[in-house]
């Protein structure tokens, strides 16, 4: 459930863009293209989407990089979930994570078997000590695959402050080829207050759109009474992918003056439950769509 309603009119929490982000710490986790099926925070069916899912031309056995030195301090293998993973905590207090592996590179190969065995199951958690599993940055962890929960080949990847909160890699320095505009496929205005009206209806009212060539679009007119606010469905594309994955960023004004604004920098693992403040409900519910 990508595309979803975001509705601005119930937001209580704003996050402001400010990249205070090493830029020059990180380096690509590939060394093909990287071009996305999956952008960070993306509304999904029951979460928000903790990183960037980046294509492997629909093949496994890639190549995968550390990002920056630093140590392995958890494997995870699972028939389910992130499948294959690996995250790699580094001397700037960060944690990138590198999921749905196919193979770890001989080194950690072995310290994985040799703990299968011990335990007895494909299945299993370790936490390696800082001294066990160092890795230089640039240095070949592991294979790119589709294990775990996976929809097809690629490569999940993720990096985390020191509080184990996901951060949106491409405040890093990572960068995207993107020159495409988003696209908004629909606005829609609520009345709020208990006698608001919109176009003489108490419902809410989907606005007609008119696409510019410019790439921003002008909104048919509409009379309004009372109270009333806007949610808006919208998408954003990459160039070299035709996926529709969630944006970054929406700022809102009201006569020319700004309002608020959200961005999607970083969020924790609780705050999952605030999903349904980004999603008209109810009009999904019933229409499949928005």
């Amino acid at each position: 459930m990508r595309l979803v309603l975001i509705c601005l009119i119930f937001l209580c929490s704003v996050a402001h863009a400010q990249n205070s982000y090493p830029q020059d710490y990180f380096s690509n986790p590939l060394d093909i293209p990287l071009i996305l099926s999956g952008t960070f925070a993306e509304l999904r069916s029951n979460h928000f989407h903790s990183g960037l899912d980046i294509k492997t031309q629909n093949r496994t056995g890639f190549k995968v990089f550390a990002a920056a030195d630093g140590y392995v301090s958890r494997i995870k293998i699972s028939h389910f979930g992130y499948g294959k993973a690996l995250y790699i905590t580094h001397p700037n207090g960060y944690t990138s994570v590198y999921a749905h592996l196919e193979n770890f590179n001989p080194e950690i190969e072995a310290y994985v078997k040799k703990q299968q065995y011990i335990n007895e199951s494909f299945e299993l958690e370790l936490f390696p000590k800082a001294e066990e599993l160092k890795v230089l940055s640039k240095e070949m962890i592991a294979y790119t695959g589709n294990t775990g929960g996976s929809g097809g080949p690629h490569l999940h990847f993720e990096i985390r402050d020191s509080n184990s909160r996901p951060m949106n890699p491409l405040l890093f320095g990572i960068e995207i080829s993107d020159t495409k505009k988003p696209i908004v496929s629909s606005v829609f205005a609520y009345p709020l207050s208990k006698d608001a009206q919109i176009n003489q209806s108490e419902n809410r009212v989907k606005i007609r759109l008119i696409p510019q060539k410019d790439g921003s679009y002008n909104a048919e007119n509409i009379t309004a009474f009372g109270k009333i606010g806007f949610g808006i469905s919208t998408y954003d594309q990459q160039n070299g992918a035709s996926n529709k994955n969630g944006i970054y960023k929406i700022d809102t004004y009201c006569n020319g003056k700004e309002k608020f604004k959200i961005a999607f920098e970083k969020f924790s693992f609780a705050e999952t439950r605030y999903l349904n403040r980004f999603i008209d409900y109810e009009y999904f519910k019933n229409n499949k769509k928005v």
